[in-house]
């Protein structure tokens, strides 16, 4: 598939100089560790981190500033918090992972096509962005959490 596609020349320079292979390896693998920093991300969030916000309280619990989920929970006003930011941390990152993983495929696969080839680095840049816009509304949910709701 990638072979298909003339990965001869870089766009804007005569014909016939040919794509150095050393920048298109280095693109392939800053898109590899992207991928797998993106998913170790994800996977430490969802089964180490997330598990920790959702421990319950034990019974006669006084204080829930160590139960951070209660806490949202157990006031109307930060309620929404969880149902939608808390939700949106949790699930929104797989769908980053995947953007990143796609990239990464399509950068080791096609590695000179890839930088020669206009629209499909136009695709990369288009996944590698929205995966980032992802990345960065969940970090910006935290912080709106943080700051609507402060857990000490």
């Amino acid at each position: 598939m990638c072979s298909s596609v003339s990965a001869t020349a870089w766009p804007g320079t005569h014909d016939g100089v040919p794509v150095p292979a050393r920048p298109a390896r280095w693109l392939a693998w800053l898109a590899i560790g992207t991928a797998v920093l993106v998913w170790l991300s994800t996977i430490t969030g969802t089964y180490v981190v997330f598990p920790l916000y959702r421990i319950p309280p034990p019974e006669g619990v006084a204080s829930l500033e160590a139960y951070q989920r209660a806490l949202l929970m157990a006031d109307p006003d930060t309620r929404w918090l969880h149902r939608f930011a808390i939700e949106v941390k949790e699930h929104v990152p797989w769908g980053a992972s995947f953007l990143t993983t796609a990239v990464a495929f399509v950068a080791s696969r096609c590695r000179t096509t890839l930088l020669a080839d206009r629209s499909l680095r136009t695709m990369a840049m288009v996944l590698t962005t929205g995966a980032l816009v992802l990345v960065s509304f969940v970090a910006l949910m935290g912080v709106f959490v943080n700051k609507v709701a402060p857990l000490e």
